[in-house]
């Protein structure tokens, strides 16, 4: 059943791989595709199958706290929204790092993408190792001799399998493969959910009664000023790793600012009911067996599935893992050909054809580092912080000040970015030992503060500086106006028509 699903995978991502011919169509498509299929793609890749594994063991463990961030990053789709109708000018933009260079020149362009590269190493190592979880547990391969041997080796044809269709279908291949995918765990998580109900023997009121009586699913155990810090800082943290390069590249493949708003707001409302069946797999888990420890949660929800259920819950971890892993690996390759190696300033130009051979050869080399990864470091969460920290304190903070209108010098980009990696660097190593909390907002605000005392306190070149909303923006706030007016003016003449009634009546 797995290799089943791994070679459909293959055969619908080589299938739309077809008639790639030019950098721009590998990178972000046509600017054609509708709606649902930008839901499906934006989705697919944020619910990754690390983030399954991650998020099913820590709600366990951690309670209501965890489940308080974990709904509450659903919202991020909503807050963000907004944000989109000012993306006018970056629209026709292949890559974040393209955006960051056309504003602040081509030093800052060059560490966004080596940044968000290595990010995205760290995330895809966690997709390899949901992979691998998968089909380790679900046939049944222990951990000793030929078999580990036997497990490794099938981790790795999965592995290589996504990098086959990742290099040669680019955007368009990663897409529709999203959309396989979100049709498959979308459509066996809840059978999850309804299958572990069965098993407790228990109402809804019983498993409520029991949730409410343990102390860490109770509201007064966030209540205390360092986890709300924590929550808090994790919160903000999650919502600022929105603006990352594969959720600004669906953004790019949308045909107007207007399409991208609706896109994130049509995948915030799909993103909580997903999110809530997740939480939903940790608390009945927890009402049947409430004494596992972190590392056998999984093991013990494979332990007692019947042999279907088995094998759906196997292809649909797989299917959460290979949606998110391709899309980093596109974007991967695009950073290295389009905004490094494409941006050096050589005597020969790259033309479509070399851009493409090198962003094929760079998803190789992206996937087969990630793999490296994953034989030195295993735990979920520290492969997200330390995503955290190699994204957030670095490129969040200038391309936000772009997005609403500012203007500045390379100088003052590289200023914020050096001192946002001084603050993650200087956080981790004094104040998250004590706190235990994340140090990736706060610095990211470090950033930000410094580009700005930057701009203002040395002097900076003409032409920077702070510049008006494009045509867009400012047409949908005259609409939005124009609205607000119209329906004062109803309501303001509700009450006259009233009058105007009694009179004739009297």
């Amino acid at each position: 059943m797995v290799m089943a699903f791994l070679l459909l995978t293959l055969v619908v991502g080589l299938y739309y791989s077809r008639r790639v011919t030019t950098f721009r169509e590998y990178a972000i498509g046509n600017k054609q595709f509708a709606t649902a299929t930008l839901v499906a793609t934006l989705l697919a890749t944020d619910f990754g199958g690390g983030g399954l594994l991650r998020c099913v063991e820590e709600t366990y463990i951690q309670g209501f706290s965890w489940i308080l961030f974990f709904l509450s990053t659903a919202l991020g789709y909503w807050l963000l929204s907004p944000l989109l109708l000012r993306m006018g000018p970056f629209m026709q933009h292949l890559s974040l790092a393209e955006s960051i260079g056309s504003v602040y020149g081509n030093k800052p362009r060059f560490i966004t993408a080596l940044s968000s590269i290595v990010c995205h190493i760290f995330y895809l190592a966690a997709q390899i190792i949901a992979m691998e979880t998968a089909i380790k547990q679900c046939i049944g391969l222990s951990d000793s001799g030929n078999i580990e041997a036997m497990q490794k080796t099938v981790t790795v044809i999965a592995a290589f399998i996504l990098i086959t269709y990742s290099m040669f279908g680019g955007i368009r291949s990663v897409t529709f493969t999203d959309v396989l995918q979100f049709i498959t765990f979308t459509a066996i998580i809840p059978l999850l959910v309804w299958f572990i109900f069965k098993i407790t023997n228990k109402s809804m009121v019983q498993v409520i009664s029991i949730l409410h009586k343990e102390p860490k699913f109770q509201l007064n155990s966030c209540l205390y000023m360092d986890k709300l810090l924590g929550i808090a800082a994790l919160f903000l943290t999650n919502l600022t790793t929105f603006i990352d390069p594969i959720t600004i590249q669906r953004i790019y493949m949308a045909s107007s600012p207007i399409q991208a708003r609706k896109l994130f707001l049509y995948s915030s409302t799909f993103a909580m009911v997903i999110k809530g069946f997740i939480t939903l797999i940790a608390l009945l888990l927890f009402v049947k067996m409430p004494t596992l420890y972190k590392d056998q949660v999984w093991p013990y929800i494979f332990e007692t599935l019947p042999v279907i259920f088995k094998g759906l819950i196997a292809i649909s971890i797989l299917a959460m893992a290979m949606s998110t892993a391709d899309s980093m690996l596109n974007i991967g390759s695009i950073m290295v050909s389009h905004d490094i190696v494409g941006n050096i300033q050589t005597t020969k130009v790259l033309t479509d054809k070399h851009k493409l051979v090198l962003a094929r050869l760079t998803v190789l080399i992206i996937g087969v580092c990630a793999l490296l990864l994953v034989f030195w470091k295993r735990d979920l969460l520290s492969l997200l912080y330390l995503a955290f920290d190699f994204s957030v304190p670095i490129i969040t903070a200038p391309f936000l000040l772009s997005v609403y209108g500012f203007r500045g010098s390379s100088r003052t980009a590289l200023i914020g970015m050096a001192t946002g990696i001084v603050a993650i660097l200087a956080w981790n190593r004094c104040v998250e030992p004590i706190t235990a909390i994340n140090g990736a907002f706060p610095s990211m605000l470090a950033n930000g503060l410094a580009m700005l005392a930057a701009h203002y306190l040395l002097p900076h070149p003409a032409g920077t500086g702070w510049v008006p909303p494009d045509k867009i923006y400012q047409q949908r706030q005259q609409e939005k106006a124009r609205i607000a007016r119209r329906s004062k003016q109803e309501r303001d003449g509700i009450p006259s028509i009233k009058r105007m009634y009694c009179k004739e009546i009297i």
